[in-house]
């Protein structure tokens, strides 16, 4: 099978940790910070209850009403700063993976996503230190310029650039679970995704929906996935994404988030790290993984692929347009 990349997004930018070697600090420091912004910054405001009688699994009007109010919060965010554990669940290797990461986003398609990969015990179980830490190593970064993906892989010290040509600047940050988080559009919803509500889940206070992908590109991505919205801030604060075959999955957590926190402009820009590091401008693999936050693909033996080639930048490059 091919070996797909953690993205997220991209599906579009990951993880930061330790880097050995020559590198510099830039991918083991945190993102970079800007002066914090003012008391009266803009939040989204709270969604408020969808409806006042418990609506049943499946009701369309509910379904329709949470896409309107999740729009309606979704156009309210300029900037978002969120926190990331995923858990990646692979039969076909017997395989269970944590990671933790950070995502930063600004309109309208700026991004920057990373993961950490976190250790196992002997119970195979996600490591913390002493101070309640996770235990973890650097295993991917995705900055998404606007007219680039750059794609930093830890373990192999490779640096890739992908071109993003006309309406595939947008579209970068439109892959996997980042539609659901960042700038979602309700018509765009429509057309892309069968969605349909499930209940509402008291004890984490969230609505829960199911949405499957209409087009053929989403389906590249998932078969199926789960979000959980806020019932105040209606946000999602869990995706749960299927991989196309229907055997591997990606258990996305969300939290804490900043809405609306400024965040500095030195995170969107994709920069070149000396030796060991290598640098891979529009690299053309045949075997070329999703990026990151893209479910996993269907299951075989692992192997090294050439790239890791973002979806967006794929299309660009071929001329693909959306149906």
């Amino acid at each position: 099978m091919r070996r797909r990349s953690t993205f997220h997004l991209a599906h579009v930018l990951a993880s930061w940790a330790a880097l050995a070697g020559a590198a510099p600090a830039v991918i083991g420091q945190e993102a970079e910070q800007a002066p914090a912004a003012a008391e009266g910054a803009a939040r989204p405001a709270p969604g408020g209850e969808a409806a006042a009688a418990e609506p049943q699994p499946g009701d369309p009007v509910m379904m329709e009403k949470l896409l309107r109010q999740w729009e309606k919060q979704s156009s309210l965010l300029k900037t978002l700063d969120v926190a990331m554990f995923r858990k990646d669940t692979t039969p076909a290797w017997g395989t269970v993976e944590y990671y933790e990461g950070r995502a930063l986003f600004q309109s309208p398609n700026l991004a920057f996503i990373d993961f950490s990969k976190i250790q196992l015990d002997d119970n195979k179980k996600p490591m913390k230190d002493a101070k309640g830490k996770w235990v973890s190593t650097h295993d991917e970064r995705i900055v998404c310029t606007g007219t680039e993906v750059w794609q930093y892989k830890t373990d192999t010290k490779q640096i890739f650039v992908f071109p993003l040509q006309g309406n595939a600047q947008q579209k970068a940050v439109e892959e996997g679970p980042l539609p659901f988080l960042f700038n979602m559009k309700a018509d765009d919803a429509r057309r892309r995704y069968k969605m349909s509500y499930v209940k509402k889940d008291v004890k984490a206070n969230a609505y829960l929906v199911r949405i499957e992908p209409r087009l053929a590109e989403d389906k590249e991505t998932f078969s199926i996935a789960f979000v959980n919205l806020d019932c105040k801030f209606l946000l999602p604060v869990r995706i749960h994404m299927t991989s196309p075959d229907g055997k591997s999955t990606k258990d996305y957590t969300l939290g804490p988030m900043y809405p609306n926190k400024k965040v500095s402009e030195s995170n969107f820009k994709g920069k070149v790290l000396p030796s060991p590091w290598k640098l891979v401008k529009n690299p053309m693999g045949q075997d070329n993984p999703r990026g990151p936050g893209a479910a996993p693909g269907a299951a075989g033996p692992r192997r090294e692929a050439p790239a890791a080639r973002p979806a967006a930048a794929r299309r660009g490059a071929e001329g693909m347009q959306r149906e």
